[in-house]
């Protein structure tokens, strides 16, 4: 019986799931003798393949052509063709055993053509026992130690045969050697793959003999159906890869039967003298010969694909759904005349719906790989409509490798229009065949693919990317390179908007930088929307900033977003060469134009803050010195200065924690990069920083929220690192001699000196605010008489307002700043000029305290004391005996603002400090004389003088007489029982850094001091420890009473009678050292530097 090719074709391979026997297993092997004893067919002549064929279309093993006298003297019997290295089989030879096929199948090194040939020739010495050696080879690769013997094969069913194998079968181990993991896994599985398929190479002769194959299917059918695992996952594989190797068969024969049928017609078209009658029956003998054995060959796949296919596509175990829809992918594409029918395809999918994402992955691969040929596009129009919202749906599969297929598979399901489009106009006569076929994606569905750009998973936001980039581009009309990237940022910022996700551009431009080409990279035309007038909005402004400066950071950075996953790490070199290059095309292309962009855009915050982010990017070894790159730090510093001021300004009376925080975290941000500013070379982007750093401070102190109780938490306290470069700063470039500096002209040193003043006036004002501590400001005390014609002004408006706020704390300060002096100068060479030049400050800094002695007496003792206690410190390591004896010289010119009594109490402590072996010292004798000079006629007046006639001072309390002297004296000796350990700040300059030697004292405390009140040693431990200034109180206090003794500082300590502020007229001596200030004409007065 003949089957032509359009009966084949015809054949319904996707008949229902129903169960199915093939005739083989009907009938026992013992009955198979019988069959032999009937007559013998025609013997079949195999033809070869037409040497025209396609290797890749049929990966077939050929056989060599062969004349037609060859071909008809050929019988069933298979001849090996003669191979190089054979070896050659003799009466001698071993018998082939079902172990050393194992054996070389497991081992992965052997080389299984060999194996199977050598397996061939003992077939062919006994087809029944070379068929008991395959059968117990499978039986081993099932991890099963029994064994089919000849009787068994001879007298048993196949079902009796695998109930014998499964009672033999160790059930108590689930292993098997398809159940391995690992290498072993693979090796195995890769060789007995290869096996099977060689096995079908080899046997191509055996095929038709009704023996072998349908023996072993049969056999492996029985297997599949069976409730032991091992037996059903081993055979299953072994069935589909015999049948995929039949496939191949298949294609072979449909291709030689087209040849043969080719050759038929074109010798019968000939006329009846040229016609060869004798070629023309072995052609037609040849033509149903092979329609036979197609018609053999689709009843053998048609009973293995219903009967081990449509049972195991849905086993319960992964390995076989997985296995049985990736071979049913191979037979498609194979043989897709045969295969790619809706009755076929429809597994995959329903497979689509598999509960494991390993099947459902291996599904979509088969599908993309069908949706690649394009020839395939009309037959899939069908599943297309019918699985395509399960396809959609799936983008949102668990396993993100699934969903990246899935993605990918959407593409090329929405390209397959183009080409059916294409088909139509190039093929008019398959108009029909594809008019149907459905347009791609609509743009609902589309949607469901857009919003993944923005997922974490940066693989499917990839995919997802170039789904995105594709439609886009399909979009534009234009053909012009430079209006194709303009549209394309266009369309772009548009899609930005409407995906409604600000402030997540940077997950946008990952997605899309893999597959876009130049259109993100162009900062060309990205520049010239912006600086141009192109006709966009304030919203189209803000999408195009954002994604060029996200752009910016994808181009120089390759690190992708946070909380996004990258698998990938680390840089080969070209990619490293790649980034370079970015880093400089974007510095060059920035640098002349950033400055332009931020003056534009200067008044909104939020296109300020991505412009800003741009100089991170920037190769700054290409411009380190240019001066346009210091005119872009200092715009992109006072717009910063600017947004933070007004953010501070413009914070909602009620405002959330959150805002609170951020703003507060952006104002230390910039603090931090200002102070790194202070030590840069470029004086423009130094002061500007210096400047911005003031205004800062002023407007986030503690003191700027006093009054708003929702803002308690909005202000930044400097750290001592920034106070540090802050200090340094004015060393280095506001209290640096300027002679050595080459100015134009007049106009030019005057503008200096004025900056400098401004500076100074700066930084002072946050002392006096007490955003940074007083004695921060010893540095600048320092240079009071030193500069007093420049700045003199500043200085001594700064002492006398400190005065107002605290006047021990300010007077201690002084006496700090004359031990630091002090200090410097013996790290220094001594010289009699440089205690001079100590000594001529201490005394303007003496004239401070103007005439009001009353006043000024208690905050001149605590000044004396801590002098006295600097100079009897004890020695370091390292030091000689008591180096700073010498400062009492220089604080002797203190003395002559103190009271009598002050001065006998103070001559008293100087010799409980004092060692005895110092008194004759020089620097003590002069001390103690400036002390002890009037004590002597005070004293011979006081004998001469009743104590009634003495003079009782203003506003003093009435007590007894006898007691008051005793008690004025006792008060004022124990109001100066203070700590002597004043702190040295520790200030870095920017330009020079020196080490210092900080000064300090000893906290020996006298007997006397232990009776004096906790309010004094409270203020002495808030100045010793740095602690932040009382509020400012400009106006005068009132004369204490005994009803009101508080004072008006909360940090002062209480005041005597004698300690009433009264308005002190200015010395003579201060007058004539105040006339040495500039005049008006040059500076700017005083009072307007500080308001």
């Amino acid at each position: 019986m003949t089957m032509s090719s359009e009966e084949f074709h015809s054949f319904d391979l996707s008949a229902s799931d129903e169960d199915f026997e093939l005739p083989v297993e009907l009938t026992k092997r013992k009955k198979q003798a019988e069959r032999r004893s009937l007559p013998p067919k025609r013997p079949r002549r195999i033809y070869p393949l037409s040497a025209t064929l396609n290797k890749a279309s049929s990966p077939v093993l050929s056989m060599p052509e062969t004349s037609q006298e060859e071909q008809s003297s050929q019988d069933r019997s298979w001849k090996p063709l003669p191979r190089t290295g054979r070896r050659a089989l003799n009466s001698g030879d071993k018998a082939v055993s079902p172990k050393d096929i194992y054996d070389s199948v497991s081992s992965g090194k052997s080389d299984l053509l060999t194996v199977v040939e050598d397996w061939l020739d003992y077939y062919k010495k006994g087809r029944e026992q070379g068929l008991l050696v395959l059968i117990n080879f499978i039986v081993r690769c099932c991890g099963c130690q029994g064994v089919v013997s000849r009787e068994m094969l001879d007298s048993m069913e196949n079902a009796e045969i695998i109930a014998t194998l499964t009672k033999q079968l160790n059930q108590e181990s689930a292993r098997y050697p398809l159940s391995r993991t690992g290498s072993s896994l693979k090796r195995f599985r890769s060789g007995l793959c290869e096996f099977a398929h060689m096995l079908v190479r080899c046997c191509r002769s055996f095929i038709y003999d009704d023996y072998l194959f349908p023996s072993l299917f049969s056999l492996l059918t029985g297997l599949s159906d069976s409730q032991v695992r091992a037996f059903r996952h081993t055979s299953t594989l072994i069935a589909i890869k015999l049948m995929s190797g039949l496939v191949e068969v298949v294609v072979a024969v449909s291709l030689q039967l087209q040849t043969v049928q080719w050759r038929y017609r074109l010798e019968e078209g000939k006329s009846k003298e040229a016609q060869d009658s004798e070629r023309l029956e072995d052609l037609k003998g040849t033509i149903s010969e092979l329609l036979e054995n197609k018609e053999e060959l689709s009843s053998m796949m048609n009973a293995t694909f219903r009967g081990i296919f449509v049972h195991r596509y849905r086993d319960r175990v992964v390995a076989i759904r997985a296995a049985c829809i990736e071979e049913l992918g191979v037979w498609i594409r194979t043989d897709p005349e045969g295969f790619l029918n809706d009755g076929c395809i429809k597994y995959l999918g329903w497979m689509l719906n598999d509960k494991e994402s390993v099947v459902r992955l291996q599904c979509v691969r088969i599908l993309r790989l069908l949706y690649q040929e394009k020839g395939f596009i009309g037959r899939l129009e069908l599943f297309t409509s019918r699985f395509k919202k399960r396809i959609l749906n799936m983008v949102m599969d668990k396993d993100y490798e699934v969903a990246v297929e899935v993605v990918k598979l959407l593409l090329q399901i929405h390209q397959s229009n183009k080409y059916a489009t294409q088909t139509i106009i190039k093929c008019p006569e398959e108009v029909i065949e594809f008019r149907s076929v459905e347009e791609g994606l609509q743009e609902e569905e589309c949607a469901q693919i857009y919003s993944l750009v923005y997922t974490t998973n940066r693989s499917l936001a990839c995919a997802a990317g170039l789904f995105l980039y594709t439609r886009l581009k399909s979009m534009i009309s234009s053909d012009n390179e430079k209006d194709i990237n303009s549209e394309f940022i266009q369309i772009l910022i548009s899609f930005h908007i409407q995906s409604g996700l600000h402030e997540q551009g940077i997950y946008l431009v990952d997605s899309l930088w893999d597959a876009v080409d130049s259109e993100l990279k162009d900062w060309e035309c990205m520049t010239t929307l912006l600086l141009q007038d192109t006709g966009l909005v304030n919203k189209e402004e803000d999408a195009l900033i954002e994604l060029m400066v996200c752009a910016i950071r994808r181009a120089a950075d390759p690190t992708p977003p946070i909380g996004r996953v990258h698998v990938k790490k680390g840089l080969n070199v070209k990619q490293k060469k790649t980034q370079e290059h970015s880093r400089r095309r974007i510095t060059a292309h920035f640098i002349p134009l950033l400055t332009q962009l931020l003056a534009k855009y200067s008044a909104d915050a939020r296109k300020v803050h991505f412009l800003l982010q741009v100089p991170l990017y920037f190769d700054l070894d290409m411009y380190s010195s240019a001066q346009r790159m210091e005119k872009l730090v200092v715009a992109a510093l006072r717009c910063c200065a600017l947004h933070l001021m007004w953010a501070k300004v413009t914070v909602p009376s009620l405002p959330s924690q959150d805002e609170v925080n951020h703003l507060k975290k952006q104002a230390c941000s910039f603090c931090k990069i200002c102070q790194v500013c202070l030590s840069l070379g470029q004086a423009e982007i130094r002061d500007q920083a210096f400047d911005f750093l003031c205004d800062l401070l002023m407007i986030y102190s503690p003191k700027a929220v006093i009054s708003e109780p929702a803002l308690q938490n909005l202000y930044h306290r400097p750290s001592d690192s920034l106070r540090a470069e802050m200090a340094g700063f004015l060393l280095d470039y506001v209290f640096s001699d300027t002679d050595d500096m080459e100015l134009e002209d007049q106009e030019e040193e005057i503008k200096l000196r004025q900056k400098k003043r401004n500076q100074l006036a700066s930084f002072c004002k946050l002392v006096i605010y007490g955003v940074i501590d007083l004695t921060a400001a010893t540095d600048v005390f320092k240079y009071y008489d030193k500069c007093f014609q420049d700045f003199g002004d500043i200085i001594k408006e700064t002492i006398m307002k400190t005065k107002l706020i605290n006047p021990v704390l300010s007077a201690r300060t002084l006496c700090l700043t004359i031990q630091q002096l002090y200090t410097e100068m013996l790290t220094e060479v001594v010289s009699k000029k440089n205690i001079d030049e100590i000594r001529h400050l201490a005394r303007k800094l003496a004239l401070t305290f103007g005439n009001n002695l009353v006043n000024a007496c208690k905050p001149l003792v605590y000044l004396h004391m801590d002098g006295i206690r600097f100079a009897f410190r004890a020695p370091q390591e390292g030091e000689e005996q008591y180096p700073n004896v010498a400062f009492l010289e220089i604080l002797s010119e203190f003395s002559f603002k103190l009271l009598q009594q002050d001065k006998t109490h103070l001559a008293g402590f100087l010799k409980s400090q004092c060692p005895s072996a110092l008194l004759s010292w020089q620097s003590v004798s002069v001390y103690w004389r400036s002390l002890e000079g009037t004590a002597a006629k005070l004293r011979d007046k006081a004998e001469a003088v009743s104590p009634q006639a003495i003079p009782v001072v203003k506003h003093q309390k009435t007590t007894t007489r006898g007691s008051h002297a005793t008690s004025r004296k006792e008060s004022r000796l124990d109001s100066s029982s203070i700590h002597g350990g004043l702190p040295t700040p520790t200030l870095t300059s920017t330009a020079q850094k020196q080490p210092r030697i900080v000064a300090c004292t000893s906290d020996v405390l006298l007997e006397s001091d232990i009776g004096s009140d906790s309010t004094e040693l409270e203020s002495e431990d808030e100045f010793s420890s740095g602690s932040q200034m009382p509020d400012l109180i400009l106006t005068k206090r009132s004369n204490s009473t005994e009803d009101d003794k508080e004072p008006s500082t909360s940090l002062l300590p209480p005041m005597e009678e004698c300690d009433v502020e009264q308005e002190e007229p200015m010395s003579d001596e201060a007058e004539s050292d105040s006339s040495s200030v500039p005049p008006s004409t040059q500076h700017r007065s005083v009072f307007e530097l500080f308001n």
